[in-house]
């Protein structure tokens, strides 16, 4: 089991997708959890997710691409919660454009929450853990660190930065007794999925190509990455550290369908 029983957690982007499912899991396996997400979200769901496990929340308004705001957060945080033990730096956006119609302001956007605002909770979570000498983080990253996709240019460059972030920081703070890894979700049912399929000729097709693309033959339920963030971050993982966890059905792994002279049934 992955006990969290008697520490503090931290979740950015909490109020949807990954993000509320792993505050709920942290909860659900006896954490204390601060839910941080944009100014305007709706913490509801979140809340009312965590509350049923009698465990303390607080939930943080906070944008992940200003760096005072971070430092504001954290702070509050450990007064209003205590210490903080583990973080999930998940906060991200994505949109889809072709390289070349892809803005200075779209890519800007994406930098500076993706991968500027990664690195702004992964700074202050250091900074913070880094005097009790103990702490884990885990940054959500993506499948698409990992292979190219047309139409994410801007995104892959953010989610592959992550990784080697990732890396680095596990290096520098392996001596002050923090570990740094990374979770890489492939397609997941999130409404940041849901409104990219919007956008497409055929919302049903776009989604079934994408279902055969992925060995097991299905989109991941937010809870399934969520239990491997939180494994991470749990003293189950204690040995592991500098790495990524490839939560993506297979998809980067194997050839999910058009295999020759193979017979499931030997």
């Amino acid at each position: 089991m992955n006990d969290m029983h008697g520490r503090v957690a931290v979740v950015t982007g909490a109020a949807s997708g990954i993000g509320l499912a792993t505050a709920q899991a942290l909860a659900r396996h006896g954490a204390s959890v601060a839910l941080v997400s944009l100014p305007g979200d709706d913490f509801a769901a979140a809340e009312a997710a965590c509350a049923v496990h009698h465990g303390k929340t607080l939930t943080v308004t906070a944008d992940v691409s200003d760096s005072a705001a971070v430092r504001e957060a954290f702070q509050r945080i450990e007064v209003e919660l205590g210490p903080i033990d583990a973080v999930h730096n998940n906060a991200g956006i994505s949109a889809v454009a072709a390289l070349t119609d892809t803005s200075d302001e779209l890519w800007h956007r994406q930098l500076a929450t993706n991968l500027s605002g990664s690195f702004y909770v992964l700074r202050e979570a250091a900074r913070v853990m880094k005097t009790r000498r103990r702490g884990a983080v885990v940054n959500t990253a993506s499948e698409l660190a990992l292979m190219g996709q047309a139409g994410y240019v801007a995104y892959t460059a953010t989610k592959g930065g992550i990784l080697a972030m990732t890396r680095s920081a596990a290096a520098e703070l392996a001596s002050w007794g923090l570990r740094v890894n990374a979770v890489c979700p492939g397609t997941t049912l999130t409404p940041m999925f849901l409104r990219e399929f919007e956008g497409a000729a055929d919302p049903q097709a776009e989604l079934a190509d994408n279902e055969a693309s992925v060995a097991v033959g299905r989109i991941a339920d937010p809870a399934e990455i969520a239990e491997g963030v939180v494994f991470l971050l749990s003293d189950r993982a204690s040995y592991i550290t500098g790495t990524h966890l490839v939560l993506d059905g297979g998809r980067t792994g194997c050839f999910a369908i058009g295999s020759i002279g193979t017979d499931a049934g030997t």
